[in-house]
């Protein structure tokens, strides 16, 4: 078995809060309780959250591995006056001033997608379902208030005001204090640890954190959430890994942790250091303390994965671009696509999911593209 460094060590992984996020999310028992503690709109407590339903086309399992898709949720009114609302969650960890026209944007793709479809019968009025959006946001700097769409638009005096509204459960963690999280343990242990992350205290409260587990140790979901726990704690913070079995050993059986915890760095070892990254980063990261000792290990055991790996990596990273664009602008010209499947640099396909995410038209888009 591999014996990895006592060194404080970091992996990469594209997207680690958003990934975590939802792969806890996901779990309909964690989203409602975070909606039922956590509403700021009055709005739920009109919602049978018993009959919550994730109907997300996003795949994320405890090594934080994903297929691009919104998480997104139908629940019914306790009044029936509607078939159903939808939920569509968000994480952010950055502030984004016209975050709204993002939310617009979301919720009429959806319309058009839903309307589309003559299976989905519209409601018994011949309306739309009721759109909410859920953002969890926790960065550095509180978010004080969401700007409305009509916030942003001049009305003339004497005009009706509310041109254009979404309405937003918006979780600030920035502004809870850890003593005031409430809910379900995991979602508890969640938000301390992107809590935690964005004060940079990851390492110092994991202890704290894996308690959170202690009243759902025999939950089998537990072991999946400390997992994707683990995964996210190696790629954001330099962390020992004798500290981390230390603490998850409190929850789990010891020999099931380490087991737990060596294939996790193996998983971020072999994804991380593709395509030459192993050795400059160990040799970076390990100061030539371990020179050809550790690098040549690693490349034994995984020699003839590399290559296969490193081709798999790079389709399903374009495959994420290809699937996000073609999501925002439903039709993505050939030429496009050909390109972005001909890169073969991960960090610059990661680069260009950015993009895809953040550009305003396909034409913008296209402008950063370098044949390859």
């Amino acid at each position: 078995m591999i014996e990895y460094p006592k060194l404080p060590v970091e992996f990469e992984l594209a997207h680690p809060h958003d990934l975590l996020a939802r792969y806890f999310l996901v779990d309909r028992e964690l989203m409602a309780s975070m909606l039922e503690h956590y509403d700021n709109t009055g709005l739920v407590r009109f919602l049978d959250l018993g009959k919550l339903q994730c109907e997300s086309s996003t795949t994320i399992d405890y090594n934080l591995q994903e297929v691009i898709g919104d998480l997104r949720y139908s629940a019914k009114f306790k009044n029936g006056d509607y078939s159903k609302v939808f939920l569509f969650f968000e994480h952010q960890s950055k502030k984004i001033r016209l975050y709204s026209l993002h939310c617009l944007r979301k919720i009429l793709e959806f319309y058009e997608e839903w309307g589309s479809d003559p299976q989905n019968a519209i409601t018994e009025n011949g309306k739309f379902p009721y759109p909410l959006v859920v953002i969890l946001y926790h960065g550095n700097i509180s978010w004080h208030e969401l700007l409305q769409i009509n916030d942003l638009i001049a009305v003339p005096q004497g005009v009706e005001g509310k041109v254009l509204w979404v309405q937003v459960i918006m979780i600030d963690l920035s502004k809870i204090r850890r003593k005031e999280l409430q809910g379900h343990p995991a979602l508890i242990a969640l938000f301390d640890t992107l809590q935690s992350c964005s004060e940079g205290k990851l390492p110092e409260n994991l202890g704290r954190i894996v308690g959170h587990f202690d009243e759902v140790k025999t939950d089998p979901r537990t072991k999946g959430w400390l997992t994707s726990i683990a995964h996210y704690t190696l790629a954001t913070a330099k962390i020992n890994k004798e500290v981390i079995v230390q603490e998850f050993s409190k929850i789990l059986d010891k020999k099931e942790t380490e087991n737990m915890i060596m294939s996790t760095m193996e998983e971020l070892y072999t994804n991380g250091k593709l395509e030459g990254r192993l050795e400059g980063r160990l040799e970076g990261r390990l100061e030539g303390r371990l020179e050809g000792e550790l690098e040549g290990e690693l490349k034994g055991r995984l020699e003839g994965k590399l290559e296969g790996k490193l081709e798999g990596e790079l389709k399903r990273a374009g495959q994420n671009v290809l699937q996000l664009l073609n999501k925002r602008f439903h039709k993505v010209p050939e030429s496009i696509s050909c390109t972005v499947r001909s890169y073969t640099d991960l960090t610059a396909l990661d680069w260009l999911f950015d993009r895809a995410w953040e550009c305003e038209t396909l034409e913008e888009f296209e402008q950063d593209l370098v044949p390859h």
